[in-house]
């Protein structure tokens, strides 16, 4: 394999509604509202007229496919349940083109219902159900990939799957060979940021992240301190509609944003990285790996979720080396 990444597998399922429905529903406006499985099911069935969009979800799944839709060869590994939204995640690996070592356990798959007020603002009701209790190692998934990719969201989960993907690094790291790290949600890596430096500075071989993820692992000044964070690695800041920076020996290159028209940004982080390995698979630099990153995104961008459209036709992309 091109490509092995760990996750945590969800179904996402998207649906506008009101200020009003939303207060009804007793969830944080703009916040990730995480419920038992049960409470899930009662807001999916109170909402089933008003849910026009449903898609396997997961940022490391997201990549995957983008790279698959590039022409790479990757393989995801992330626990689900016994029941139809795990074999739905299932059938859409295989759609997709991705190799399926998912782990399948007692319980429920995870699921993660957006809802989408009149102003654009999402706000998340969350169940990850068994998806943090992928727990079995998968040595040949070592032996026979060339990259792992790994979300900061999956390694400070607390849970077995978090013990796996930090046991994944070690070993990537020991056959030297490539990590690629993502950072995810403000929040959490504000509340984690110690053990995440950590692992960056140690693992990474190539960094994803945003400016507010920036702002919470560095603080003040973020964007200046990975100038010097980890010199010889290649650091991609993405900055929403103003583009991108490739950091790298002490140096930040700007990459404009393409122009296209923005339905929903969902997803766009994670293509914008599949574009970024798929270059870096086929020995492109690093200003050339943003632009297919970018190029990727946009695609994503113009339709609502993180799905890639047409994904069972290969993306012929060209850039100079």
């Amino acid at each position: 394999m091109d490509l092995f990444a760990i996750g945590t597998p969800v179904i996402d399922e998207f649906a506008r509604v009101s200020g009003k429905e939303l207060s009804k529903l007793g969830v944080k406006k703009g916040a990730t509202n995480f419920f038992p499985a049960s409470k899930i099911a009662s807001i999916e069935r109170s909402l089933k007229k008003k849910i026009t969009y449903r898609y396997a979800g997961d940022n490391a799944r997201n990549v995957c496919e983008g790279f698959a839709a590039l022409g790479g060869f990757a393989g995801y590994s992330g626990a689900i349940g016994r029941d139809t939204a795990g074999a739905y995640f299932e059938n859409n690996l295989v759609e997709c083109g991705v190799a399926s070592f998912l782990q399948v356990k007692r319980g429920v798959t995870g699921k993660i219902i957006a809802l989408v007020t009149k102003e654009g603002e999402r706000t998340f009701c969350a169940d990850l159900g068994v998806s943090t209790e992928c727990h079995e190692y998968e040595a040949v998934a070592v032996k026979e990939s060339r990259m792992l990719f790994v979300a900061s969201i999956t390694l400070i989960g607390g849970k077995p799957t978090a013990h796996l993907a930090y046991k994944y690094l070690q070993e990537f790291a020991r056959e030297k060979k490539r990590i690629a790290i993502a950072l995810e949600s403000p929040p959490m890596v504000r509340d984690h940021k110690t053990f995440l430096l950590a692992c960056v500075k140690k693992y990474a071989d190539v960094l994803f992240l945003n400016e507010d993820e920036a702002d919470a692992l560095l603080g003040k000044g973020a964007e200046k301190k990975l100038l010097t964070l980890k010199p010889s690695i290649p650091i991609y800041l993405k900055k929403g509609p103003h583009g991108s920076l490739v950091i790298q020996h002490g140096k930040a290159v700007h990459v404009p944003a393409m122009k296209t028209k923005v339905i929903d940004t969902t997803g766009a982080g994670d293509a914008y990285a599949a574009g970024v390995l798929d270059g870096m698979r086929r020995g492109f630099s690093p200003l050339s790996c943003a632009k297919r990153g970018c190029y990727l995104a946009t695609k994503v961008v113009q339709k609502v979720g993180a799905g890639i459209p047409l994904r069972h036709t290969r993306l012929r992309i060209k850039h100079e080396r």
